[in-house]
């Protein structure tokens, strides 16, 4: 039977129903964004340290295998790094910064040389790198022993 007329059942929201799940989702944005924001910085922290420490590997690798010295070149006020004759290079991303400096020898303001010897010593070092936006937060450092080369990298308490 088909029903027409003033009988048939209203189909359809509401404007109030519509409302109410507009403001929920909206709630629920305002929660859920800032622990992602939260979660993306502190992955650039951590990918910005392994690649310190990637590269502080890599250079000490080269100067044993090649049989020559090789530097790492850290920049803190430009953010960024390099090797030996540019081999390597990087700009650390933009959610991370280099923080903290100590070792190896001062070219200038803010940019640290570290060498690295053919015997698998280095000049040693320890760079902190932090959350650009929060400093007390996602802060990790890369502690490179002088010795042996071995490269540490923890996190750094608040």
């Amino acid at each position: 039977m088909i029903v027409s007329g003033p009988h048939r059942a209203a189909r359809g929201f509401t404007l109030i129903e519509m409302t109410m799940v507009l403001l929920i989702i909206a709630i629920g944005s305002a929660l859920v964004i800032p622990m992602i924001e939260s979660g993306i910085e502190a992955r650039e922290v951590r990918r910005a340290a392994r690649q310190i420490a990637s590269t502080m590997h890599y250079c000490r690798g080269e100067a044993v295998s090649r049989g020559m010295p090789q530097e790492l070149v850290i920049d803190a006020t430009k953010n960024s790094l390099h090797t030996t004759a540019w081999g390597r290079w990087a700009v650390l991303t933009d959610r991370a910064l280099i923080e903290r400096i100590t070792g190896g020898n001062q070219v200038e303001d803010g940019v640290v040389q570290i060498l690295f010897f053919p015997n698998g010593a280095s000049s040693g070092a320890e760079v902190v790198v932090a959350n650009r936006r929060d400093r007390t937060q996602n802060r990790i450092e890369i502690d490179l022993d002088p010795l042996i080369s071995t490269v540490r990298v923890a996190d750094v308490a608040g």
